[in-house]
């Protein structure tokens, strides 16, 4: 590991809900605003935020973002249900490896956890169990948003080609 790689996971573990589920992802709930310049430092280079943009942070993300010289993606998870689209964006981000080291977060972390579900099992080729385990590990507790989850993992196997 790098140096820069320590200090992302050290900041990652600081966060608050912080977890580091994969190489080159942290998860988080909300960060403050000054954590997005140390992330920068460590070397991360994206944030993507689950959070809608009337939810109350206490500052501007975006302009904090790109005052750290970080990419910005915004994905906001509005419900318990997510439609199929947004999994499909998630996903998209989670596999670019152009975009690593990134965080990813929402305000507890819950949502995080849920999105994260179909990446691990999909891309990441873990097992049911397995990629829950994670999920609760770094954020999820609700139930609509695990079962959400696994209804789209269970949607984009059952239209693999067999």
């Amino acid at each position: 590991m790098t140096k820069a790689s320590d200090d992302f996971q050290t900041i990652a573990a600081n966060l608050p809900y912080g977890g580091a589920p994969l190489p080159g992802v942290v998860t988080a709930g909300q960060p403050a605003a000054a954590d997005f310049a140390r992330l920068a430092t460590a070397g991360c280079t994206t944030v993507l935020d689950l959070c809608a943009p009337e939810e109350p942070r206490g500052f501007d993300e975006p302009a904090a973002v790109t005052a750290a010289g970080l990419a910005y993606v915004n994905l906001p998870v509005r419900s318990y249900t997510p439609d199929d689209s947004l999994f499909d964006q998630v996903r998209a981000v989670l596999r670019d490896e152009a975009r690593r080291p990134l965080l990813f977060h929402c305000r507890s972390a819950n949502r995080v956890g849920g999105l994260l579900l179909p990446y691990l099992m999909l891309d990441q080729g873990l097992s049911q169990d397995e990629a829950v385990a994670i999920a609760v590990q770094v954020g999820l507790r609700n139930g609509d948003l695990a079962r959400a989850a696994l209804a789209y993992v269970a949607r984009r196997r059952a239209a693999e080609p067999r």
